[in-house]
């Protein structure tokens, strides 16, 4: 596993520490293809201070955002309402935490709507064809979890970035959860890695996020809920 170091990682050490515009595509969960910019800036003077967060709730009571080991969420991204919510996750060092020496050079978001306000594509398939512009190279629909890989589209949020990037969606507690993984040029975001970090990703959510009982779609045990999501996805 790549280790996280800040000498290497040009556009997306960058991108942690200074002034960028993170890109996300609401189209991931159906709503067009128009991109929406978040700030994620650090102001000057704030050398040492640390914006990075273990785990946020995105959706109050329902949805909480905590990505993999070595991954922290910046709080400047937090956005939490009860109809959805938004986070942007980097390496926890460049955002002014601990490094573990398990970090990997990429970013991640997640973003979660209401299922009842957005008419969304909760398979690979679906999703392929919210995203064809982006050109899929790679679907995979499992037990509760979408998986896609596009071609185009991720050095518009890393900039001199690594083109393809992977997306996934799966639907919990009455929302429809998006996740995203961008990497440089190169990097996790173009090969199996990126893959299984989103799906490590899609389960620490999961595993961070309280099941919501009258769920009538909910098993009785909460182990159960996640291991049959994650199904046959992490092979």
């Amino acid at each position: 596993m790549a280790k996280f170091d800040k000498s290497k990682l040009t556009g997306l050490n960058r991108l942690a520490v200074a002034t960028v515009a993170v890109t996300f595509l609401s189209a991931c969960l159906g709503e067009g293809t128009a991109p929406q910019a978040l700030s994620v800036a650090a102001p000057t003077g704030s050398k040492g201070r640390s914006y990075a967060l273990a785990q946020a709730s995105i959706v109050p009571e329902r949805v909480v955002a905590k990505g993999p080991k070595g991954f922290c969420i910046d709080m400047r991204s937090l956005k939490a309402l009860g109809t959805g919510g938004f986070a942007l996750l980097a390496p926890c060092a460049a955002l002014g935490g601990k490094a573990t020496g398990h970090e990997e050079p990429v970013l991640m978001t997640i973003q979660a709507h209401l299922k009842g306000l957005k008419k969304a594509p909760a398979t690979a398939a679906g999703m392929a064809e919210a995203f064809t512009e982006y050109s899929p190279i790679f679907q995979e629909t499992g037990d509760g979890v979408s998986l896609l890989q596009l071609a185009r589209g991720g050095d518009d949020v890393i900039p001199r970035g690594e083109p393809k990037h992977w997306r996934a969606a799966l639907s919990f507690n009455g929302y429809l959860i998006g996740l995203a993984l961008y990497s440089e040029k190169g990097g996790a975001a173009s090969g199996a890695r990126g893959k299984a970090l989103l799906l490590e990703f899609a389960e620490a959510v999961l595993d961070a996020s309280p099941l919501e009982t009258s769920d009538p779609a909910a098993p009785a045990e909460k182990k159960t809920k996640r291991h049959n999501l994650l199904r046959g996805l992490l092979q």
